[in-house]
């Protein structure tokens, strides 16, 4: 509900009750006028209750003025004030720099615009000794000494009447004192309510703990519009900072994703981001960008009016690692080889050593979590670091002497894990290449380590790399990565077989045919050479691949012929049941459905009852194949779907099964569907042109040149468009639902960027001269968006757009 512009009705200044109008008073009874008077003698004079203002106050804890522009957290300031309503004692809890106590001081100062509180901040960052706490609140509160009176008991009789809120900020170091101090007075002092900003809780009866993260980011900066980066806090904040350095500095085309990428690599932490910013009159944003390998000495100010701690990121962090006692800090430096996301396993394996137990480890896990220097995920049970906060953990492992201990324990792990991949090089559990992709940064850490100290296990990281980067497109990456693999003369011949199939199928899926075939050629001598089943069928079932996708359907039939002898001689059904299903697709080319149908039919027994396998959205792909052209619609569309899903995030995978989905629905007489299916399938491909089947191509063309004739030109460029505008999620829930997405529609079409950016600049209260200001326009531009935003959603005036913007556009930031 928006607040009316009208004067606030006259309150009671203690109690909060409504006067009558007009009012002739400023308390409701004479029992408040008596709380009043004695509120004021215990405070020595000082401030009428009620009269306290966030920035007029002349106690020593009055709120500060803003000296700068508070940019975003429109959700996070909704939520906690919410909870300051509902609760006594909030708890703003986050990492270093994060931006809890300029956070809570906000939300503190929008309540004081509409509430009778007396509010005062608490300092403790410079505060030692913890018998002090109490101190520091009657210092903050103005409160004089008084005999016969503890400094506990002066502060309680001075917070017993009216309504105050007390701020304690920077509790982390007087945890212990600052929770016996806050149950205490929450007890004595019904009026009483507190913030704390901490790096954990204070973990008392009544606490509501609030998390406070790094500002909003994309989660994809890289693909992410400039418009679409303006609407995240982060963003804002580096172009709001940055004006103050360098007045006329604008968000460019050249610059969006320099300023992006330093607002990710700080993991949009302000105080980093602002750190950064102080740069630009003497570097660019690239080389910011390109010195924050050494940002423990980039971000650094000689601002004498910094607090100790915000001078420089190195000494924020710092403050928290010396808290910590001698095992904690242990664990804390082991888990900085752990890049990104981790799971407890891991964490464990990193950490665990003869005189820390898992046990020990769990707990101590637990402690680091609850001091916000590990990170719980929105997954259950897996953690990260701060990339800054790991930095500094890794110089203070390096600086320790455990560097090569902790690494070649996690080596020793991710090996156990990509194990199979060389084992069972076809037909390795699905759970093992998706559990590896979780922890695609430590794998990646530990491979250069492995580089680095000619590990023998360099290989096969490398291998287990490149099955991830496969699931993400990162095919040029993968083929570089595999061609340093076989330079290396140590390299395995077991290692050296399996990397040299990677090689020829990710030349194939780039269209360079003849380095494929010279490889697979190679990896099938190597493997005949080492006389191991498992080996021999991987080569020749690769081998097998590229020739099919060459059209030499005979040398292809030959190869996987003689690798399904290899499949039966490993005993293993899932290795045969692979080469079965590569058969049934040579069939297919061939022209002969009914033998396809035969071995597909064997191959999807095995696959049904089995454990899934990393190729199982193929071997659905080849089944719908198969029903497609056997005219069996309904169940393509079963196996297509089915392909999708198990393709999961697959950037190369996902495409194709969208396409077997479209043609099943134009020949089941469903033209628009198709149409909208074959251009999501184009978008999410994007400008890679990649490799595919001449057969496959040539039904995807005879599809699409159908949709012509039946719909002629205009009506599917009309619902290709339409698809276009689908992001990833939205193209892959319709193609398996079928459910046309919801989007905002108004009089005059959809929202451009230009519109939506306006509109929620408008809903968080600022005016057309401070969004021409944030944005680089002309005010007239402004004016000219929020009028066609208006027209297009039918709003009647500018104060509808708040309630809008929140129903219509929340869900985007």
């Amino acid at each position: 509900m928006r607040r009316s512009e009208s004067a606030p009705p006259a309150i009671c200044v203690v109690c909060g009750t409504a006067l009558g109008e007009p009012a002739r008073s400023r308390y409701c009874s004479d029992a408040c006028r008596q709380r009043a008077y004695r509120m004021r003698k215990a405070v020595g004079g000082n401030d009428r209750i009620g009269d306290a203002q966030p920035f007029e106050s002349s106690i020593p804890g009055a709120l500060p003025a803003e000296v700068d522009r508070f940019v975003g957290r429109r959700r996070e300031l909704d939520a906690l004030r919410k909870l300051m309503r509902q609760h006594r004692l909030v708890s703003l809890v986050g990492s270093a720099g994060v931006g809890k106590t300029r956070l809570a001081l906000k939300a503190l100062e929008q309540r004081l615009g509409s509430w009778s509180d007396r509010a005062a901040l608490v300092e403790l960052d410079t505060i030692r000794d913890a018998d002090l706490v109490p101190q520091a609140v009657a210092v903050a509160l103005g409160l004089p000494g008084r005999p016969g009176r503890t400094v506990t008991e002066t502060v309680f009789d001075a917070l017993r009447g009216g309504h105050t809120i007390l701020v304690l900020d920077n509790c982390e170091h007087l945890v212990e004192s600052c929770a016996e101090f806050a149950e205490q007075a929450l007890r004595h002092c019904p009026g009483l309510r507190l913030l704390a900003t901490s790096r954990e809780p204070l973990t008392i009866p009544g606490e509501t703990v609030f998390a406070v993260n790094g500002l909003s980011l994309p989660a994809d900066t890289a693909t992410a519009s400039t418009a679409d980066l303006l609407r995240c806090d982060a963003v804002r904040l580096f172009v709001e900072r940055a004006r103050g350095v360098v007045h006329d500095f604008e968000l460019t085309d050249q610059n969006t994703a320099d300023v992006a990428a330093v607002c990710a690599d700080l993991d949009a932490s302000p105080l980093a981001i602002e750190l950064a910013t102080r740069w630009l009159p003497m570097l660019s944003i690239a080389n910011i960008r390109a010195r924050l390998h050494n940002r423990f000495d980039l971000l650094t100010t000689s601002r004498r009016s910094s607090r100790e701690r915000q001078r420089s990121l190195r000494e924020a962090i710092d403050w928290s690692y010396e808290l910590l006692d001698h095992d904690e800090r242990t664990v804390f430096r082991r888990l900085s080889v752990l890049v990104g996301q981790f799971d407890l396993d891991t964490a464990l394996t990193v950490c665990v050593d003869e005189r820390l137990g898992s046990a020990q480890v769990l707990g101590l896990l637990a402690r680091l979590q609850a001091c916000s220097l590990v990170v719980s995920t929105a997954d259950a049970n897996r953690f990260r670091l701060l990339e800054s906060i790991r930095m500094y953990g890794r110089a203070r492992l390096d600086g320790a002497g455990e560097t090569d201990a902790v690494h070649d324990r996690l080596v020793a792990w991710l090996a156990t894990l990509a194990e199979p991949l060389v084992r069972q090089p076809i037909w390795f559990p699905l759970a093992n290449q998706r559990r590896l992709e979780t922890l695609l940064g430590s794998l990646q850490a530990a491979l250069r380590w492995a580089e680095s100290t000619d590990d023998d296990r360099y290989p096969l990281l490398a291998i287990a790399t490149v099955r991830c980067w496969l699931h993400a497109g990162y095919l040029t990456e993968a083929r570089k990565l595999l061609r340093s693999v076989l330079e290396r003369a140590t390299c395995h011949e077991g290692y050296r077989c399996t990397v040299l199939s990677y090689g020829g199928y990710l030349a194939t899926i780039q269209g360079d045919r003849q380095e494929a075939l010279a490889m697979l050629e190679e990896s099938v001598r190597t493997a005949r050479a080492l006389d191991e089943p498992a080996r021999r069928c991987e080569a020749l079932y690769t081998r097998g691949c590229v020739q099919q996708a060459a059209q030499r359907l005979p040398e292809a039939q030959d190869s996987l012929t003689e690798a399904l002898l290899a499949a039966r001689a490993t005993g293993e059904p899932l290795a045969e049941a692979m080469v079965l299903n590569r058969l049934a697709a040579n069939a297919v080319l061939l022209d002969d459905v009914p033998e396809a149908q035969s071995l597909s039919d064997r191959a999807m027994a095995v696959f049904d009852a089995s454990t899934p396998v990393h190729a199982l959205s193929l071997i659905r792909h080849t089944a719908g194949t198969i029903a497609m052209l056997a005219g069996d619609l309904d169940r393509a569309e079963r196996d297509f779907a089915a392909s999708m899903r198990a393709a999961g995030a697959a950037w190369l995978e996902v495409p194709y099964a969208m396409e077997g989905l479209a043609m099943v629905a134009e020949r089941g007489g469903r033209p628009d569907r198709a149409v909208r299916l074959f251009s999501a399938a184009k978008s999410i491909r994007g400008s890679d042109q990649l490799f595919a089947e001449p057969v496959w191509r040539r039904h995807v063309e005879e599809s699409i040149a159908a949709l012509w004739d039946s719909l002629g030109r205009d009506r599917v460029d009309a619902l290709a468009a339409e698809a276009r505008e689908l992001s990833r999620s939205q193209a892959v829930a319709y193609a398996l639902d079928g459910t046309w997405p919801d989007r905002p529609a108004g009089q005059g079409g959809p929202l451009d960027d230009g519109e939506r950016e306006v509109a929620r600049l408008a809903a968080e209260g600022l005016s057309n001269r401070q969004i021409a200001e944030q944005l680089g326009i002309s005010v007239r531009s402004v004016a000219y968006r929020l009028r066609s935003m208006r027209t297009k959603v039918g709003l009647r005036s500018r104060a509808d757009i708040p309630a809008w913007v929140a129903d219509n556009l929340g869900a985007d930031r």
